[in-house]
């Protein structure tokens, strides 16, 4: 049985653990998408996907609307990370790829892997809205909300990820073509 977030919300909030580790599994990928996206390392995005599963579970029992859990989790993601990348000094090429992020298969093609690589290049929050539309299929409303900003201020940070991961594509396809 699949159970809604507002159950599993509810049954965690009364104790049950196995509701909540169900809650971790539906979220893991979201929430390390988000570290990824500030911290492009994988161990400090390890311990920020902890610390914000830690973080929801201690605050779980003052969450009204539990069928916000989703939000309301990438929120603290989205915090914890913003405090971490604050507190370290990561260097912007080190790090998990993106296509671990994206679970991509070693079969992917050279153009999803060209892609992959333009995409760690975009700017933080331009790589965040595309992470969280893309590989975890958050509405741009969603994404909104979660980054606590309005839906045009989004939707525009998709349309220059877009536009900007277009131009470069185009390129690499232009300086191919001309080597033929």
């Amino acid at each position: 049985m699949n159970e809604s977030d507002t159950e599993l919300v509810a049954r965690s909030q009364e104790g049950d653990l196995s509701a909540f580790e169900q809650l971790i599994l539906r979220y893991e990928r979201s929430v390390r998408s988000i570290a990824w996206a500030y911290l492009r390392d994988s161990h400090a995005g390890d311990d920020v996907t902890q610390e914000t599963f830690i973080a929801a579970y201690r605050s779980l029992s003052g969450l009204k609307e539990s069928d916000k859990f989703g939000p309301w989790l990438m929120q603290i993601a989205r915090r914890t990370s913003q405090r971490q990348s604050k507190g370290t000094n990561i260097p912007r090429d080190h790090g998990m790829p993106i296509d671990e992020v994206a679970d991509v298969r070693s079969g992917a093609s050279s153009r999803q892997q060209q892609l992959l690589e333009y995409i760690e290049k975009l700017p933080e929050n331009e790589r965040l809205v595309i992470a969280m539309r893309y590989f975890d299929g958050h509405s741009s409303q969603e994404i909104a909300d979660v980054m606590e900003r309005p839906l045009g201020t989004v939707t525009k940070q998709l349309s220059r990820a877009y536009e900007r991961l277009r131009k470069w594509l185009t390129q690499t396809e232009e300086q191919v073509h001309e080597r033929k």
